[in-house]
């Protein structure tokens, strides 16, 4: 019976996966990052095998809007980002968790001032995404700055 079930897991994770391809597929930008060798269902079915059931379902009940995607993404970029810090070694999908995550972050973010620039409030669930993007962000220019510092180090050993 475990194993049926286990099957059963495995075809809901593909099912949303493809349903992920077919909302980042929506957006230009997030488009233009697969042209490389990582497609965007590698790419979807690795954010499926790193989030937690409660996130696909959630997706999959608000028909993929941008804070629920985002807050799956967000799940992801938590471990991708202490992976990093402590091995410094992201494969290509990974990697692309991490930028497409900052570009949902930097959307929330946009439309947090807009919504600000039109005197409309915004309820408490878009005060946590506009918190979780925030830290995205931040955490971003850290990874940047640690790159930078590794590859420095990286140069200096080979002088």
């Amino acid at each position: 019976m475990s194993v049926i079930h286990a099957v059963g897991e495995q075809w809901n994770k593909a099912d949303w996966s493809h349903q992920l391809v077919s909302f980042w597929q929506q957006d230009p930008y997030v488009n233009s990052l697969f042209a490389g060798a990582t497609n965007a269902t590698t790419t979807a079915n690795l954010v499926a095998a790193l989030i937690d059931e409660s996130r696909r379902q959630a997706c999959l009940a608000s028909e993929f809007d941008n804070a629920d995607v985002f807050s799956a993404l967000f799940d992801c970029f938590l471990l991708l980002f202490v992976k990093e810090i402590n091995t410094s070694d992201l494969g290509q999908g990974e990697a692309l968790i991490l930028q497409i995550t900052e570009h949902y972050a930097k959307q929330c973010l946009k439309q947090a001032e807009e919504l600000a620039e039109s005197s409309q409030s915004y309820d408490a669930r878009q005060a946590a995404l506009c918190n979780q993007s925030q830290k995205v962000i931040s955490a971003m220019n850290q990874l940047s700055q640690l790159r930078q510092q590794r590859r420095k180090q990286s140069r200096n050993m080979g002088s």
